[in-house]
């Protein structure tokens, strides 16, 4: 079955979120990349070895950089992407060189099974990208558990960051972090580890909707995961804890920052950005009208802020 559909110009993404009493089975319109321009440019898979890893990344631009860190079980294809699920980067504004990749255990990156491959190593990649192409400083934009990356790597080399956006989460800050913040991320890994995806999607079904019948969530765990590593992808989600910060440690960096969620995202990230914001006593919060967590990429708010924030804060 084909996964990706170009309908009345908006390309379809069908997939699973769950995190953190966040728990949707959706169909979300990806339509904006960056800048929410539809002026799209295929981007040419390139790789690096990130300390015996290979991470795929495409970049497109010239100007300051700036790095899409995308979420749990999605891949760089979530910043815009072709009928055929290729990813394509927007570059009608001029002034950037914007670079994504697919975190390691998703896409066309390599995928460990074990979760110690996983945490603290997600943002090193990320460090060692910057490397591999010859970068001092970037702006991180990381969305969902991409917001983790961006303050993992805000947090342990803040010299390295020119601005950063957390968008639809913050970072995991280690003194008030609790286990029950990841017992949704468990409870996938749990079924995976049991081969009980099926039963999966059914539990975790939206309450304010009819439960989905067995053949239903059969046919979308086929549809969805069946060319996923849901192992790489467990092993991923159980390491997100490995990405937290203490205060002392996020406060070293003393550049831009911007929260940016939609107006119906869930309660849960929304009073984890209050927390997290008032911990570090500053940062710029944007409230995107009309979008949930799995919609608010795609309204052209949140990328006409995006970009006024960057270019707000461009390199001297």
């Amino acid at each position: 079955m084909k996964k990706n559909n170009l309908v009345a110009g908006n390309v379809w993404t069908v997939g699973v979120l769950e995190f953190n009493s966040l728990k949707y089975l959706f169909i979300t319109a990806v339509l904006f990349i960056f800048l929410g321009i539809p002026n799209y440019v295929l981007a040419q898979d390139q790789y690096f070895d990130s300390n015996g890893v290979k991470i795929r990344y495409v970049t497109k631009g010239v100007g300051d950089p700036v790095v899409l860190i995308h979420g749990w079980m999605s891949d760089s294809s979530m910043w815009g992407q072709d009928a055929a699920g290729n990813t394509k980067l927007d570059e009608s504004d001029k002034g950037f060189q914007v670079i994504a990749l697919d975190c390691r255990g998703h896409g066309k990156s390599d995928k460990p099974k074990n979760s110690a491959d996983y945490g603290s190593e997600m943002a090193a990649d990320v460090v060692r990208l910057l490397d591999h192409l010859k970068i001092k400083k970037a702006h991180l934009v990381g969305y969902s558990s991409g917001a983790f990356i961006a303050g993992k790597i805000a947090a342990t080399h803040p010299k390295r960051v020119l601005s950063v956006v957390y968008a639809g989460q913050a970072p995991i800050i280690a003194e008030t972090m609790k286990p029950s913040d990841f017992s949704d991320v468990d409870r996938f890994a749990k079924a995976v580890d049991e081969n009980k995806l099926v039963a999966y999607l059914i539990e975790v079904a939206p309450t304010d909707r009819p439960k989905p019948t067995e053949e239903q969530a059969k046919a979308f765990a086929d549809y969805y995961y069946a060319d996923k590593d849901v192992k790489a992808f467990a092993a991923a989600g159980r390491s997100f804890p490995e990405l937290k910060a203490t205060t002392k440690n996020l406060k070293k960096y003393n550049g831009p920052i911007l929260f940016m969620y939609g107006r119906n995202e869930s309660e849960h990230v929304k009073n984890r950005v209050a927390s997290v914001k008032s911990i570090l006593k500053r940062g710029e919060v944007h409230v995107v009208e009309g979008g949930d967590h799995m919609t608010t990429i795609g309204k052209p708010d949140f990328g006409a802020t995006l970009i006024r924030f960057l270019n707000s804060n461009k390199s001297k």
